[in-house]
């Protein structure tokens, strides 16, 4: 139906998105267990490019009081979302012990740096 924002098969697990954190003295980042793998992240980019990027373009919202939520909001989630993707890249070496990045990270790296681009020429 119309009311659903996800398919209602997903759960909370399907719909979570890392928020930013910096690092400070009583929060380290580079704890394994809170570091996504490369498939994660990459799953991670193409729910906010499905689900997020283009919400306020999709018109009603339910969470917004059955109104598009504002084109502001949407991008200030993205950057704040996609800027945690790409510290928990950097939080793993990403380009590994041959200097190269790998192929997941291109990919999640041109995605998002698509979007941004898109967003500054509008």
């Amino acid at each position: 139906t119309g009311d659903h924002v996800h398919p209602s098969h997903f759960t909370l697990e399907h719909t979570a998105v890392k928020r930013f954190r910096r690092s400070a003295a009583d929060y380290k980042l580079d704890v394994p267990d809170q570091v996504r793998p490369e498939a994660v992240l990459e799953r991670t980019v193409g729910y906010l490019e499905e689900w997020i990027m283009e919400r306020d373009r999709q018109g009603k919202d339910p969470r917004f009081g059955d109104a598009a939520p504002d084109p502001l909001y949407v991008y200030q989630f993205m950057w704040d979302r996609t800027r945690m993707v790409r510290k928990d890249f950097t939080l793993q070496n990403y380009t590994g012990s041959t200097g190269k990045c790998t192929a997941a990270a291109v990919r999640c790296h041109e995605r998002i740096a698509r979007w941004h681009a898109t967003m500054e020429h509008q």
